[in-house]
């Protein structure tokens, strides 16, 4: 009997070799970190600047830290962010885990299943995120502060030459309080023992979780929502692309399974179904993560947070940052189904490779 995702039916945790899947999820994750990180660290530039002060868009963003900080300036922070390898694979075991949990609740549709598993995985991830996330937020700006305090030193000399030059003195405003000495400035490590020093010093071992509550009502729908429309979306094109083709094409590479072939490959469906689940989730929880954000690193409380951000930026705030947020997620989003979903089909066990894998036959 049809289900309600047109029998595109998804891979469980029990149909894998899981000493396989798990080191092979933890790269493949750490791989999309790597390659997407310039655009984590553009948008919380975006998210943490006033208005278009610093910062007139995405493209103008790009072009001033190569330009000011050079290609290593898109990497600021990287190294602490690196670890989130780790809790990457926390969160994608506990995501597989918690989806096979829910079917012995027969009441749940896959999508629900995605959905709950989502939620879970987000909640046990976000108490080795948090952290991570503070100080590596710290780190994305902080380098900012030591290019713009040399060109603050040097207005005066540079007035002096050009007297008709005018400056945005607001171009100047740090995006973290956080100060560090020369010393700690002049190195990446230095840099990292310096933001760790400065916040627990100013803020206290609390201060490494600062926006814990805002980061679960952030990142837990998010996760949740990313996983259910992923689902959605899958099912959707798949049932789509049946009706748009009466005769299923036999010889596509990968298969739903029970016989119920669509005429598009498996990994296209999900190659286009992760991105737009992506972008859906992107769009509803961006609000929240610019708050957050404004939480971790300028250290203010949600309600004046919020508060600021209406006062100053208005209707604006939905969409602070979204545009780098989009890019990330869209790219994110394809990468990890492009490398999740065939690793999954490689980590099968032999019993379940027939469901999934369609061998065509000679006439």
């Amino acid at each position: 009997m049809p289900n309600e995702r047109g029998n595109f039916e998804v891979v469980e945790l029990s149909m894998l070799k899981k000493h396989m899947f798990f080191p092979l999820s933890g790269l493949g994750n750490f791989t999309a970190q790597t390659v997407l990180y310039p655009f984590v660290l553009l948008r919380t530039r975006l998210q943490l600047q006033e208005g278009a002060q610093v910062y007139r868009g995405l493209v103008h963003a790009i072009s001033s830290v190569v330009k000011e900080e050079g290609f290593r300036g898109l990497y600021s922070g990287y190294l602490i962010r690196s670890l989130h390898i780790f809790s990457g694979t926390i969160y994608v075991s506990t995501y597989e885990v918690a989806r096979q949990a829910c079917t012995v609740f027969p009441a749940l549709s896959p999508i629900h299943r995605s959905f709950v598993g989502g939620a879970v995985a987000s909640c046990v991830a976000q108490s080795f995120f948090v952290p991570i996330d503070v100080i590596s937020q710290h780190l994305m700006v902080v380098n900012r502060n030591r290019v713009h305090e040399t060109m603050v030193s040097n207005i005066d000399s540079i007035k002096k030459r050009n007297p008709n030059l005018s400056f945005n003195s607001n171009y100047f405003l740090p995006l973290t309080p956080v100060q560090l000495t020369q010393k700690e400035m002049s190195s990446n490590w230095g840099r990292l023992i310096g933001v760790i020093r400065y916040i627990k010093q100013t803020h206290g071992l609390q201060g490494f979780y600062k926006g814990y509550i805002i980061s679960m009502c952030t990142f837990v729908p998010s996760s949740a929502l990313w996983w259910s429309f992923y689902d959605k979306f899958c099912g959707l094109i798949h049932f789509i692309s049946k009706k748009i083709w009466d005769e299923p094409i036999q010889d596509s590479i990968v298969l739903s399974s029970n016989n119920d072939s669509s005429p598009v490959p498996r990994l296209i469906i999900q190659l286009i179904s992760a991105p737009l689940a992506g972008i859906s989730s992107a769009i509803i929880v961006n609000p929240l993560d610019v708050a957050r954000v404004r939480m971790q690193v300028s250290h203010i409380p949600f309600k004046q947070s919020v508060i600021n951000l209406w006062q100053s930026e208005g209707i604006r705030w939905f969409a602070k940052g979204l545009s780098a947020r989009l890019v990330q997620t869209t790219f994110h989003s394809f990468w990890v189904v492009l490398v999740y979903e065939p690793m999954k089909l490689f980590c099968l066990k032999d019993d379940y490779r027939e469901k999934f894998y369609s061998i065509p036959t000679e006439e």
